[in-house]
């Protein structure tokens, strides 16, 4: 796969307009609904190796339309199972917060990464939308990286952190579906925790990607664990700061795709008991770096 610095630039099928100057672009020129060809899909897996995440507004899409121009970036097939599904495309879940049932992922995570393939990104196209609030938020964890002190980079090279989904709430939600322990006993088995570089390399651009986030990284190997909780929560706080973040407000029609790899996001729970409900698809790929 080529190197971004070796690609093409300016991309000649849409233009790209810097969402901030660390992360993110607005597409235009572009009508999703119809098909792409192989040129138009290949600069848009460019820009969004070069800005992370990508947003399309104004797009009138069917969910097989949003399933096929989700696969411009990779595959599509089903890697999650705690969100409804639509019935025709199974590919697609329902991210839904009502009345009854608010919800928001409002914790900074990268999806995943507690498996040894995670995601390489996601397609999320809105559906219904808050008259206020309920914008997500993304941060660059390239960006992240490459304002560490010099000594701290080639120190974070030389680790390796646990991932796990067990710290991020899911052990209380598999309880609450079967008290007898029996679902999260298979749960454990099927997904033990894994090991990721703390700093990984993206494979389109070549640069360098702190690879940890609060809601999945549980340790790092090899240190004691004051030591990791206090290098980790500094860590944390790298992603968290606004000169390395894209805020969006969600409006009708709007579709996001980011960079699962070179990315956190958050869902900001600021907008109940109003109604939002958005349709996502995972990327994944064989082999995600």
């Amino acid at each position: 796969m080529s190197q971004l610095n070796d690609l093409p630039r300016p991309f000649t099928r849409f233009a790209a307009q810097p969402y901030t100057p660390n992360i993110g672009a607005v597409i235009h020129g572009l009508d999703l609904s119809q098909p792409l060809d192989a040129a138009t899909q290949e600069e848009l897996r460019q820009a969004l190796a070069r800005h992370e995440v990508l947003f399309f507004r104004d797009q009138q899409l069917t969910p097989a339309q949003q399933v096929a121009f989700t696969r411009t970036f990779g595959q599509v097939a089903e890697v999650k199972a705690f969100f409804p599904r639509l019935e025709a495309h199974p590919e697609i879940e329902i991210v839904e917060s009502t009345a009854e049932r608010p919800s928001a992922a409002s914790n900074w995570h990268a999806d995943i990464t507690w498996r040894e393939q995670p995601p390489l990104g996601t397609s999320l196209y809105a559906q219904v939308i808050p008259a206020t609030g309920g914008d997500t938020l993304w941060s660059s964890q390239t960006q992240a990286y490459e304002r560490l002190p010099a000594g701290l980079k080639t120190y974070l090279e030389t680790l390796t952190a646990v991932h796990t989904w067990e710290i991020s709430g899911w052990t209380e939600y598999l309880l609450r579906k079967d008290a007898s322990g029996d679902e999260l006993k298979a749960t454990r088995a099927k997904y033990p925790p894994v090991e990721h570089p703390v700093v990984r390399v993206h494979p389109i651009t070549g640069k360098k990607i702190l690879y940890v986030n609060p809601t999945f990284t549980s340790h790092i190997k090899g240190l004691s664990r004051s030591l990791s909780d206090a290098l980790l929560a500094d860590l944390f706080t790298r992603a968290q700061v606004p000169e390395v973040q894209a805020r969006l407000q969600w409006a009708p029609g709007t579709l996001a795709v980011w960079d699962n790899r070179s990315t956190q996001h958050y869902a900001v729970g600021d907008f109940f008991p109003q109604h939002r409900k958005l349709h996502r698809i995972t990327i994944t790929a064989d082999k995600t770096f």
